[in-house]
């Protein structure tokens, strides 16, 4: 199995298991062909997308990934990840940190098993979605590696992306490769080709099987609303009786913060509803710090 094989093998995998995790439904990944592709004939195929993602990379030196893809699967990911159904043309800033947040757990899944199986050390980092004239910038002058892939999301959509790397990502190298071959045990953790002999175009597949967003969207969370703190001399704390007031570290005008599984998703302000307390939201963290704190 060759070096690219592999990598095609890693990324599906571990990209459709990222996926339906956080998407909760069936996900299939297909990476259909890799072609090098000139700068001009690369900028030529990002014309077909709306939407770039940039990432680096750490090998010897920092280096760039690109991702190309329309707005509308930005906005699929985006609303699946919190449990919405409504998909639109047009994405918003929150759009864009939560789907930035589903590409760091997709690079990021991946980074154990390049280094188990390829030895390739890979540190991914400062995702950012960036303009098309940005995006062609970080191509390099000469051939780059296109990787044409295919998500289908279980009766939603199934949509187009392309990964734009270096011409040489990947490839491990005769020496790394003997080296591999000493450490790595009997069994190959990615073996994963079909035993059908057709070598184009190159394809990698892997269906996975899992939950549904809809059971957990039933679950009943504790939330908290903190109004304040402060710390207390243990001799002042033994001194405290009836009408003793406490002082907190919160002004009066200051928000409250509201606490799910004491993990901050919003502020707002206390009111009066039914003669009740309550909490009018008025601030509310994105929706990759919400995903990210309820992990």
């Amino acid at each position: 199995m060759n070096d690219q094989t592999q990598l095609i093998n890693i990324f599906v995998e571990n990209w459709t298991s990222v996926y339906n995790t956080i998407l909760g439904r069936d996900v299939r990944i297909t990476i259909d062909s890799v072609e090098m592709k000139s700068k001009n004939e690369v900028k030529a195929a990002f014309g077909d997308f709306q939407s770039f993602v940039r990432l680096s990379y750490k090998e010897k030196k920092n280096r760039n990934l690109v991702i190309a893809l329309r707005n509308k699967l930005v906005s699929i990911i985006a609303n699946m990840m919190i449990g919405l159904d409504t998909f639109k043309d047009e994405i918003s800033a929150d759009d864009k940190d939560a789907f930035e947040e589903a590409v760091n757990q997709m690079f990021s899944a991946c980074q154990v098993p390049l280094k188990e199986t390829l030895g390739l050390d890979m540190k991914f980092k400062d995702i950012s979605f960036v303009k098309p004239v940005d995006a062609a910038a970080l191509i390099g002058g000469g051939k780059s590696k296109t990787w044409n892939c295919t998500i289908e999301l279980q009766d939603v959509a199934e949509e187009q992306f392309i990964l734009v790397t270096p011409r040489k990502f990947g490839e491990v190298g005769e020496k790394k490769v003997k080296e591999i071959a000493v450490e790595a045990p009997t069994e190959a953790p990615y073996a994963h080709v079909p035993t059908a002999a057709a070598p184009s175009p190159i394809r990698g597949e892997f269906a996975y099987e899992g939950t549904n967003i809809d059971m957990l969207l039933d679950v009943e969370l504790p939330i908290t609303v903190r109004i304040g703190s402060t710390e207390m001399r243990l001799i002042d704390i033994m001194k405290l009786g009836l009408g003793s007031i406490i002082e907190l570290e919160r002004l009066v005008d200051d928000p409250v913060e509201v606490l799910v599984n004491d993990k901050l998703v919003a502020k707002g302000e206390v009111v009066v509803c039914d003669s009740k307390f309550a909490v009018r939201v008025t601030e509310v963290q994105s929706r990759a710090e919400r995903i990210k704190s309820l992990a």
